[in-house]
């Protein structure tokens, strides 16, 4: 069941922006619009792109660009998302920002490719404008009065102000110190303004139902990116069964980390955000999918460009950056899953905790052992397919489940629980 907080409209009923100072008055739902779903397919692009930047040059310098333009493409889909899921998805204002970002975004996934010295400057233009078009989205929220404009409107000069960092990096040479310096400022700036002001932010809590469902979609889309990168590389190689064994192994991994995700209560941090009135545990759950969705594509090069380089010298880089992404996916998912138990008393019974951070380490020493291209993609699955039928077999994944659903229900009746505890404390125990 999704919910949303509706407020009144603003005075154009064309463009029912709506106000963050008025008070709660209906649930209703929100669901994924299809302008959404048309933003969301643009990184399907973006992250092919990503991985193909990342496999051709897999070195030190090369992983340093690729993280620092993946935070920058994951960041831009995140400001829309968080947007839409804040103030909704069908005004007018919301709708045009949309187009015009998707028009910026199209741009960006095609400089992500080249080398910096030959498209720094159109990455850093065509991303200023996405961060412009960000700030003036807020601008228009911010004007709704004055609870508005504590959130919105610091919102909109923050964006504004990396915006501008963004467009003057375009003018330096491509790739430079002095530009790579700027947008890594321009950032700092984004992601850390929202931490510093989410006292700000009660009056603008993300719907509780719309925003996992936005983030759920791209997570599909990263892991879509593994069968992307697996057909790819087994381009490179006869289609025997030596080469079909792994490159199954590797599709086979991508399903265990679907179940794996999509087995977590990924709603119950915003449904905490919303009962407490703090952001706090729902920016650690939203910043918390940045390195999973890293993971997951970085993941997807290092099966893919095993295959292609099997029984070559290559296969043992790629076989550490198997090892360490999987490590990373798997530590984000331990974390996701700690932050929705500490809002209850399940944290001291849960098993799948230990478990994935146990699986982590193991997935670590894979760095370490030497297999081929077979072997490592059939210990990633193996430890992946274990994992995935564990938390899915332990019941406290069901109780979380649970949990989410009673006080999804609760808000729904207009019912405002004081605390997460209470609002469940009559639900029976699994």
């Amino acid at each position: 069941m999704n919910i949303q907080r509706t407020c009144e409209a603003a005075s154009d009923p064309q463009d029912q922006d709506t106000s963050e100072d008025q008070e709660q008055s209906v649930y209703q739902e929100q669901k994924v619009s299809w302008l959404e779903l048309f933003f969301d397919l643009i990184f399907v692009v973006a992250f092919d792109q990503l991985a193909k930047r990342l496999g051709q040059s897999p070195d030190a310098a090369s992983l340093l660009h690729f993280g620092l333009l993946f935070v920058a493409v994951w960041w831009a889909w995140a400001g829309n998302s968080t947007f839409a899921a804040r103030y909704g998805n069908e005004t007018r204002t919301y709708r045009w920002g949309t187009l015009a970002q998707i028009v910026s975004l199209g741009m960006i996934a095609l400089t992500l490719r080249g080398d910096l010295m030959d498209t720094g400057s159109a990455f850093a233009l065509a991303y200023g404008v996405n961060r412009a078009i960000q700030a003036t989205l807020y601008v228009t929220v911010s004007r709704h009065g004055p609870a508005a404009a504590a959130f919105a409107g610091r919102m909109a000069l923050s964006f504004g102000t990396a915006a501008a960092l963004w467009l003057l990096s375009a003018l330096l040479p491509g790739g430079s110190a002095a530009q790579l310096g700027l947008w890594c400022a321009a950032l700092t700036l984004d992601v850390l303004t929202p931490v510093f002001i989410r006292n700000h932010s009660r009056h603008a809590l993300p719907h509780e139902g719309h925003l996992p469902e936005r983030v759920g979609l791209l997570q599909i889309i990263a892991l879509g990116e593994i069968v992307t990168e697996i057909v790819g590389g087994s381009r490179q190689q006869k289609l025997d069964a030596v080469n079909l064994v792994p490159a199954l192994a590797a599709i086979i991994t991508a399903v265990a980390l679907w179940r794996l995700y999509f087995d977590q209560a990924r709603a119950l941090p915003l449904l905490g955000a919303r009962v407490e009135r703090r952001a706090g545990r729902m920016l650690a759950w939203l910043y918390g999918h940045l390195p999973f969705t890293l993971a997951v594509v970085v993941l997807s090069v290092g099966l893919g460009q095993g295959l292609a380089a099997a029984g070559s010298a290559d296969a043992a880089g790629d076989q550490r950056m198997v090892g360490a992404s999987l490590a990373l996916a798997l530590l984000t998912l331990a974390f996701l899953r700690w932050n929705s138990l500490r809002l209850t008393r399940l944290l001291y019974v849960d098993r799948s905790l230990p478990a994935l951070v146990l699986g982590a380490a193991l997935a670590v020493g894979l760095i370490f052992v030497d297999l081929d291209t077979r072997g490592t993609h059939l210990a990633v699955a193996t430890l992946t397919v274990t994992l995935a039928l564990f938390v899915a077999a332990d019941p406290v994944t069901r109780r979380l489940g649970q949990l989410e659903e009673a006080i999804m229900e609760r808000l729904a009746e207009g019912d405002q629980p004081e605390s997460v505890e209470e609002a469940t404390r009559q639900e029976p125990a699994a």
